[in-house]
């Protein structure tokens, strides 16, 4: 266990400084509170460059992804494309479910205050919790981090999956409540995948499409 948190720290240190710093935000003030203070914050390079970014964090991004990967690794791209799979299912059955009734920023402040929302996009009305784009996000980037071994690209993972996150908030498309549980679910469920693969010795696993084809 130390060995893998060493090895994984420039991931997980930050991730537990935003776990910690969260719950001190979550406290401090209300979600109503906390997304007008972040919508407050506005500027043109930002508004282009959060509504691309988010994409970063879309399922299409990490079927992208596990399908490079198969050409490389069928373990790692089965271990990306599983911790995204189950973790979207996870958040997408609480969204239908238990927080059926959660609405969204642009709903919640409806004839109350007028967000400022990014131009072009589509902000959706329901379903906000948790945060479907930090899910994905969150599971996809700490799967890699735990794939390669270069502690640069690690920490890098570890941005990429943050700035999906706000993009979510930046956009109204999600309070930071709703990026703080879809951030959670992503790299749990992740991590559970990453210890019943480790457990799982199928020769197959090893192999890749490239090795495959040469074979």
């Amino acid at each position: 266990m130390k060995a893998f948190l060493k090895t994984n720290s420039p991931f997980l240190l930050p991730y537990l400084l935003f776990l910690l710093l969260g719950i001190v935000l979550i406290t401090m003030d209300s979600k109503a509170e906390k997304h007008l203070e972040f919508n407050s914050f506005h500027t043109t390079f930002f508004d282009f460059f959060f509504y691309y970014f988010t994409y970063f964090g879309d399922g299409v991004t990490a079927l992208i992804i596990s399908l490079i990967l198969i050409a490389v690794n069928y373990r790692n791209a089965l271990f990306v494309g599983l911790s995204n799979i189950i973790s979207a299912l996870i958040t997408q059955l609480l969204k239908h479910t238990l927080f059926a009734d959660v609405v969204r920023p642009k709903k919640f402040f409806e004839g109350i205050h007028e967000l400022y929302l990014v131009p072009r996009e589509d902000n959706y009305l329901y379903y906000s919790f948790p945060s479907g784009h930090s899910t994905c996000a969150f599971a996809l980037y700490f799967a890699l981090a735990l794939i390669v071994e270069n502690k640069i690209l690690k920490l890098l993972f570890f941005i990429i999956a943050s700035l999906v996150g706000y993009s979510r908030i930046y956009l109204s498309q999600h309070f930071f409540e709703d990026v703080y549980a879809g951030s959670l679910i992503g790299v749990v469920t992740t991590l559970i995948m990453f210890y019943f693969l480790k457990k799982t010795n199928n020769n197959w696993m090893n192999q890749s499409f490239i090795k495959s084809f040469k074979g």
